[in-house]
């Protein structure tokens, strides 16, 4: 009865599509011809413009300098040369690295009010800084948070005094400063900056430290009335204490920190301003390193923390610097010490995140992290990817699993063998689940931007994943499409009925409100662009494309092609795509070659 089966990626979703026959196509069943073969998109620049030349244009770093409490009171073994050596590195480097932004994470002091020489620390190294350079008439823009250190009584932010951090580093110091935007009431314990980089206008907002919330409301309130004032601008919010440490050390992968009560009041007030991007923090040494993202509405919104002052020596000068590729659409971070000249390298000091358009709607099937899916062959454990050689890895009867198992934004090798239940990464990783006859749907279920390795088992109608609790879900004519529909970040499972269309979620029960057409085939895509996931189907019997909220068919293929929407363009978008005779046909007649393996091999990913 059964022919062979294909692997969907929809809105970064995997899942395999059970095949029937030919010679059942005529009675309206959903028919793709293919056994294994990975088929993705062309990194084309169809813009016409070379890929250097946009890199050259666009890559920017923003400096990161987390608690130098100890560096500017000289306790436990810091210096305050190790404070003037992060913001002279600043300096000498701002031209290879288009620095473009500084930022301190808050306990810029250890003691307050009660000792004015780390004020006056503080001040010669951040003032370093401030020497007009080329490029830079005023220096290198930078602003700093107010942390519970900076604060006499510590925790306070009405009833505490700040006067020292103000007379150095006050609304007068900074009025005449080209990136300084405002300030919070009469002081400039909150306050924010306009910068830009790469062509993307910036603002970031600094929220003093508040662990009693004396005046959280008032400071949300206005963070909120900036954040719409210049909606136009992506935003970073900064406060001393946002998020704890990773849960585990040494890595950025399951088990999100928690956010702190502050943080928690801040997110929850400000996350449903869709220029919000990013927040940055320190506060808490120990691990001292933390991340974590959360969607909202399509928005997905990252959250780091550095802060090594529990390290030797005070955290021996390690800071961060934080680089951004428009073109590429990826953030790179790298954690080291210009005192000390140490790198660290685990993967919770030196990371690469998606900047823009995250993996679970936008980014599929990119295995060189250029923000295009690549065209992908796979056949008896042979890759053939566009562009590069081929890849070893697997073996006959495996099933191409490709995604982003690290979070970094490219897609990685991995393989499932129904025989031995098990799934196996390039670089060694094997996990045991699933079993013979299982679907592999994996994708990220859990929101933390790792994709994790999953199953459907049509016989029990039961989704195992890796490390999540199972979940009893599905119709016997259901067909797993799982996405992120609702654009929080996770992926919601969901089938599509065969028998009437019906798309059954998580979320609820959602027809596509067109007519059931037999061997209509479903691909979810982020097709406008939101952060969410559209229920949409391929019409083969007359070569649309039925999109849920879009107000007409898009008209493009025709019976016998195989659906192969992808990010073709750098826009973030799902753009409708078919297959056929060794070329991809996308709208306004453009077409890529595919023809780097047999169609006896092809498996379809999106």
């Amino acid at each position: 009865m059964f022919r062979t089966q294909v692997i969907f990626n929809t809105a970064h979703t995997k899942f395999i599509m059970i095949m029937f026959h030919k010679d059942m196509l005529r009675k309206g069943f959903c028919i793709l011809l293919i056994t294994q073969m990975v088929l993705t998109t062309s990194a084309v620049n169809i813009a016409g413009k070379s890929k250097q030349a946009a890199e050259s244009e666009d890559e920017f770093s923003i400096a990161v300098i987390p608690d130098t409490q100890y560096y500017t009171s000289e306790k436990n073994g810091g210096k305050k040369e190790m404070f003037s050596a992060q913001t002279k590195w600043i300096v000498e480097n701002a031209a290879k690295e288009n620095i473009k932004y500084v930022i301190h994470l808050g306990d810029i002091s250890d003691d307050g009010e009660r000792f004015p020489q780390q004020w006056i620390n503080a001040s010669e190294s951040m003032y370093i800084l401030e020497k007009p350079l080329q490029g830079y008439p005023q220096g290198i823009p930078y602003g700093m948070a107010v942390g519970n250190h900076d604060q006499t009584k510590s925790q306070y932010p009405l009833s505490g005094k700040t006067d020292q951090y103000n007379k150095y580093f006050g609304i007068a110091h900074f009025k005449g400063k080209k990136w300084y935007g405002g300030n919070y009431k009469n002081d400039n314990d909150s306050h924010f900056d306009l910068f830009e980089g790469g062509g993307v206008k910036f603002i970031s907002i600094f929220l003093e430290y508040d662990s009693y919330g004396e005046d959280i409301e008032g400071m949300n309130k206005w963070a909120a009335e900036v954040l719409e004032k210049y909606s136009d601008r992506k935003a970073i919010l900064v406060s001393h204490s946002l998020i704890h440490f990773n849960k585990t050390k040494g890595t950025n992968e399951k088990g999100f920190p928690k956010f702190s009560k502050q943080g928690q009041r801040i997110f929850d007030r400000l996350k449903s301003y869709p220029n919000v991007m990013m927040t940055l923090s320190g506060h808490v040494g120990d691990n001292g390193e933390g991340y974590r993202q959360d969607g909202y509405a399509g928005n997905i919104i990252k959250s780091l923390l550095s802060d090594y002052q529990s390290r030797s020596d005070g955290g021996h000068g390690l800071m961060r610097l934080m680089k951004f590729s428009k073109s590429k659409d990826l953030i790179s971070v790298r954690t080291f010490s210009p005192y000390t000249g140490e790198e660290e390298k685990d993967a919770d000091s030196e990371f690469t995140l998606p900047w823009l358009h995250h993996n679970n709607v936008a980014r599929y099937q990119d295995y060189n992290n250029d923000q295009t899916t690549d065209i992908a062959f796979f056949s008896n454990g042979v890759w053939k990817i566009a562009g590069q050689k081929d890849v070893k890895f697997g073996s006959e009867g495996d099933i191409a699993v490709p995604a982003d198992y690290n979070g970094d934004g490219k897609t990685d090798l991995a393989v499932f063998r129904p025989s031995e239940g098990k799934f196996y990464l390039e670089g060694g990783k094997v996990i045991s689940l699933g079993q013979k006859g299982d679907i592999p749907v994996c994708g990220d279920y859990d929101g933390d931007g790792f994709t994790d390795f999953a199953v459907y088992r049509p016989s029990t109608l039961t989704w195992y994943f890796d490390g999540l609790d199972s979940i009893v879900f599905g119709h016997k004519n259901g067909i797993p499409v799982p996405a992120d529909y609702d654009g929080d970040g996770i992926l919601d499972v969901g089938i599509f009925r065969t028998d009437n269309s019906l798309w059954q979620t998580s979320l609820g029960n959602i027809p596509l409100q067109v007519k059931h057409i037999p061997g209509d085939i479903p691909v979810p895509g982020d097709y406008d662009g939101d952060g969410r996931a559209e229920m949409a189907v391929f019409r083969p019997s007359t070569g649309e494309w039925i999109i849920d909220r879009f107000n007409q068919p898009i008209k493009l293929g025709k019976e016998g092609d195989l659906p192969v929407p992808g990010n073709y363009f750098k826009d973030g978008k799902t753009h409708p795509a078919v297959y056929r005779d060794g070329k991809i046909y996308l709208q306004n007649n453009h077409t890529i070659e595919a023809n780097q393996g047999k169609k006896a091999e092809l498996i379809i990913v999106r």
